[in-house]
């Protein structure tokens, strides 16, 4: 955090390869479209090519320090007010081609991965690929979730672009998946079907897919002793889930 004429930013620095998996550009046009809304911390400075970017402080508490169970109505009304507003997000998040561009930055696909994604893929273009788009956050977990004296903020909008909007669900689930379906039944205001249920099931398998490539890769560059986590044993965890979450979806 910085401070200048007394007021309080963050600035944002881009960690090794971090735009590896970016597109700044999308970033900085989805950043501006949400500004009206007022569920996101006000940026005032964004470099396209690097990521550095400035923002304004926001004095609040990191939700995943907090009881997140007190403040699913807040993320639940803040994910409806981003999903529902009618803002025509700047780019795809292209769940396909993502997970593509993410194996060439590590040549691996154990024959499990290769399973699963060839399993997840039929499903997509079966039973979602021409389901209804929102512009989502892509990475709502509750990490990147700001409780303030107004309202909740979500923050870190890297990932942002059209997708269904049960992946926003899917994404608060990251620490313990049933918390995401405890957050899909707040927010359809009713218990939630089974498929309902396996819809956000399907986004967190994909999820998973997902980051165990990037876990791989920053395995691959050396980044588990500089930071000190295990990438390697991440990469394993998030294979089973993905293969767990595949299972209870046929089951």
């Amino acid at each position: 955090m910085i401070e200048v004429n007394q007021i309080e930013y963050t600035y944002r620095i881009i960690g090794t390869e971090g735009n590896l998996f970016v597109d700044r550009k999308a970033e900085y046009e989805n950043l501006k479209a949400v500004e009206f809304l007022n569920i996101n911390n006000e940026t005032v400075y964004f470099d396209q090519i690097s990521g550095d970017k400035v923002a304004k402080y926001i004095e609040g508490v990191i939700l995943s320090s907090l009881d997140y169970k007190l403040y699913l109505e807040d993320v639940s009304e803040t994910l409806k007010k981003l999903h529902f507003s009618g803002i025509k997000p700047y780019n795809d998040y292209g769940l396909i081609q993502r997970l593509d561009l993410y194996e060439s930055y590590t040549q691996v696909k154990s024959l499990l991965y290769q399973e699963l994604k060839e399993q997840w893929v039929q499903i997509y273009k079966i039973d979602h690929e021409h389901m209804p788009k929102v512009l989502c956050h892509n990475d709502a977990q509750r990490s990147n979730m700001i409780v303030a004296k107004d309202h909740l903020y979500l923050l870190d909008w890297e990932y942002a672009g059209a997708n269904e909007f049960y992946y926003d669900i899917a994404s608060f689930g990251n620490i313990r998946f049933e918390d995401a379906l405890e957050l899909l039944d707040i927010y359809l205001d009713r218990k939630a079907t089974r498929d309902e249920q396996n819809n956000v099931r399907f986004y967190r398998m994909y999820q998973a897919l997902q980051w165990h490539q990037v876990a791989l890769r920053k395995e691959m560059i050396g980044l588990s002793p500089i930071l000190n986590i295990d990438f390697k044993s991440y990469a394993v965890k998030f294979l089973d889930l993905a293969n767990q979450l595949y299972h209870e979806i046929k089951g």
